[in-house]
């Protein structure tokens, strides 16, 4: 298995796994649509983990400035096996690490996807105990959608 940035040809497969490990969800759930791909391919802290010419995983991440910093903020992690979720980690820990982006951030439910809690003991990252508070504007708000912010 090797770990890539993110490639056009990939686009379809991309979003075909993203629906298939995150089935039956509202539209804005989901983040694999074109023009967000073609931005996360340039963020270069977004991979996808592929063995031959099958993509078993992926993550989308950008590096976000705090005005004296930059923390790399992964909007989404998808992945077949705690593997991959494992190496997807480790590519984008080293990504961050060596942009100078000291800090990496991801929206995890713990115990949604026991797979993914393992690997995020593996490169340590840790669960601070914080909520999540969105509001959605403009017509998806007026239509009530509460959800598809950091999901």
């Amino acid at each position: 298995m090797h770990f890539r940035f993110l490639e056009e040809p990939d686009f379809a497969e991309l979003q075909a796994l993203e629906r298939r490990i995150f089935p039956d969800r509202p539209d804005a759930f989901y983040r694999t649509a074109p023009a967000a791909l073609r931005f996360y391919a340039r963020s270069g802290h977004s991979f996808a983990a592929a063995r031959g010419d099958r993509i078993l995983g992926f993550v989308l991440a950008q590096a976000v400035w705090q005005g004296d910093r930059a923390t790399v903020l992964v909007t989404r992690i998808a992945a077949e096996s705690a593997e991959v979720y494992a190496g997807l980690l480790r590519a984008l820990v080293k990504s961050a690490y060596d942009a100078n982006a000291y800090e990496v951030a991801l929206l995890a439910e713990p115990g949604e996807r026991p797979e993914l809690d393992r690997a995020l003991a593996e490169v340590q990252l840790t669960d601070r105990g914080r909520r999540l508070y969105t509001r959605v504007l403009g017509g998806r708000g007026a239509r009530g959608e509460t959800g598809g912010v950091l999901e």
